[in-house]
């Protein structure tokens, strides 16, 4: 070992951790080989935990209306007596100058965000970074999207390899008496520059689900042969697939199957909202133990609350310090609910449609992943 090294290892924890968190994440990739002490030092542990301190809790806002308008917005809670609320004076707006398609929200990574567009049969990929205004687009991947073929997307980080990967689960019908569907797994690594089929799975993905990322995997919400509902996983450390149940209460009868797959704090939740009376949040207090699932909110529907909060898909955006939840309804608005506090408060960010997701901003530069061509809007 060196002598800039061991100088390295002489400093103390927090300016050790302010340094790296200054680093490109393939940086950290080298870093990480240099000593045993920096092991748990990835983007994953307590380096990102500073990053995460440093930074305003933030939703990013995808809006999209009927002429095909992007813009993205970020919008920032503050907490005033342990009510968090949305401050206005806070917001930046960005207007994506892409001259095509309209573009969706897939998810976000360390200030890298992941957008898929399509129009016709056609897919399109970005990743970008709302803070530097750095993108870049991933090439064309193969099977044409076109009814009944569709494709479901997640975007990832393997803790491991230090790797950023967008997985797109393309689902093809196969034409038998049955309509059963087969789905194959393809993968793009940040900075590699190609895709790669690895893997088809018998599962029915949603056309409209995004993967869940949680514990270096991508989760959905699927279906088997017989109609049943799973949780399915992909590691994206070995990219390999598993499969668990899913919480109680689903009835594979409903036609309208109002149940959406998110985070609550760092356990997987399902949102449920197939119920005339009410809508409820259960929670997997355990990683993959059937048992663990807990029903952790109870929205009782009341006629004051009926004519917005019933009968539309529900997702889980955010869980604040305090205990109190972001969700979107459908994709038309945000509602927040304290459990303890009981209240429900529906709030008004934008006009239009638009996807939400929770997001830390980060100055992480996409030219540190060699082999992509990084542009800036």
């Amino acid at each position: 070992m060196g002598d800039e090294e061991k100088s390295l290892m002489d400093l103390p924890s927090p300016i050790l951790l302010q340094i790296l968190s200054t680093l490109p994440p393939t940086t950290l990739l080298h870093v990480k080989t240099l000593s045993k002490s920096y092991l748990n030092l990835t983007l994953d542990s307590e380096f990102l935990k500073l990053s995460r301190s440093a930074s305003p809790a933030s939703i990013i806002i995808n809006q999209f209306n009927s002429f095909w308008i992007n813009s993205l917005k970020l919008l920032r809670f503050v907490c005033v007596d342990n009510n968090c609320d949305h401050d206005p004076h806070v917001d930046l707006h960005l207007r994506l100058s892409f001259p095509i398609d309209p573009l969706f929200l897939v998810g976000s990574v360390h200030g890298f965000v992941c957008f898929n567009s399509f129009v016709g049969d056609a897919d399109s990929i970005y990743i970008l970074n709302p803070t530097t205004r750095q993108y870049i687009i991933l090439p064309k991947p193969q099977g044409v999207r076109n009814w009944p073929n569709l494709a479901a997307y997640g975007f990832g980080f393997d803790p491991v390899r230090l790797q950023y990967k967008v997985v797109r689960i393309y689902r093809q019908e196969i034409h038998d008496d049955f309509h059963n569907y087969k789905s194959e797994a393809q993968v793009y690594t940040i900075g590699k520059g190609y895709w790669r089929s690895i893997d088809h799975v018998m599962f029915h993905f949603r056309c409209s689900g995004y993967g869940v990322n949680l514990y270096g995997k991508l989760h959905w919400l699927v279906y088997d042969a017989n109609g049943n509902e799973l949780i399915c996983s992909f590691n994206l450390e070995n990219e390999l697939f598993e499969s668990f149940p899913t919480a109680p209460g689903y009835n594979k009868n409903n036609f309208l199957n109002l149940r959406s797959l998110g985070v609550f704090g760092r356990c997987l939740c399902v949102c449920d909202n197939n119920a005339d009376t009410h809508f409820e949040v259960w929670v997997m207090k355990l990683y993959r133990v059937t048992d663990s699932w807990v029903k952790q909110i109870v929205i009782t529907i009341t006629p004051e609350y009926n004519d917005w909060l019933c009968d539309e898909m529900i997702n889980l955006v955010k869980v604040f310090d305090d205990g109190e939840v972001l969700f979107l309804w459908r994709e038309d608005f945000l509602f927040l609910h304290h459990p303890v506090k009981k209240t429900l408060k529906r709030l008004h960010v934008c006009d239009g449609n638009f996807l939400a997701s929770a997001h830390v901003s980060s100055s992480f530069s996409l030219k540190g992943f060699q082999g992509e061509v990084v542009k800036v809007f």
